[in-house]
């Protein structure tokens, strides 16, 4: 069976036409919009003069730049900071779990020798070391990459306020 409607049942589709093309009105150059006398241009209190160009644009430029790259390496510390969270997490309850579980098993009858006993025991208090450990370096990268991105935005602010108050020295405001 052919794929899409039956040729023979269907409706058939109207035909496209052709449209003319309009014709463009020339504008006319006599209606200005004013009325009358026309009003002067205001004098201006000072004359306008071109600013020299910023000298620390690049700078700037490159500051922003390496302030999006702190950001971003930001986030990336943040997301494994939340994952090492959750692997703590995981590790704590697994840690309960198998305290849980051994108590149990010295509750009722022994099995297997003490040595080996201990030896889970000592066993899942290092996994849950380590899963502390890794979350507290996860933790302090993290703080350290979001001190280092805020640290980056005051330069960029600083570096803003400086040519914010050459324009104004430029166009003679006195800053409060």
């Amino acid at each position: 069976m052919p794929f899409g409607k039956n040729k023979a049942l269907a409706v058939p589709r109207p035909k496209k036409k052709k449209v003319a093309a309009r014709e463009e009105a020339p504008e006319s150059t006599d209606d200005t919009g004013f009325t009358g006398v026309e009003l002067p241009l205001p004098v201006p209190a000072r004359p306008e003069q071109p600013l020299a160009p910023s000298p620390g644009r690049h700078k700037r430029k490159h500051v922003q730049h390496e302030c999006d790259e702190l950001h971003i390496e930001f986030l990336a510390a943040q997301a494994l900071d939340a994952e090492a969270s959750k692997e703590l997490t995981m590790q704590e309850r697994l840690y309960q779990a198998k305290m849980k579980r051994i108590e149990k098993s010295q509750a009722g009858k022994r099995h297997g020798s003490p040595y080996g006993e201990l030896e889970r025991i000592y066993k899942a208090a290092l996994e849950l070391t380590g899963a502390k450990l890794k979350r507290e370096i996860a933790e302090s990268s993290t703080h350290n990459a979001e001190a280092n991105w805020l640290a980056q935005q005051c330069r960029v602010l600083r570096l803003e306020n400086s040519k914010l108050r050459r324009v104004m020295r430029a166009n003679g405001v006195r800053a409060p």
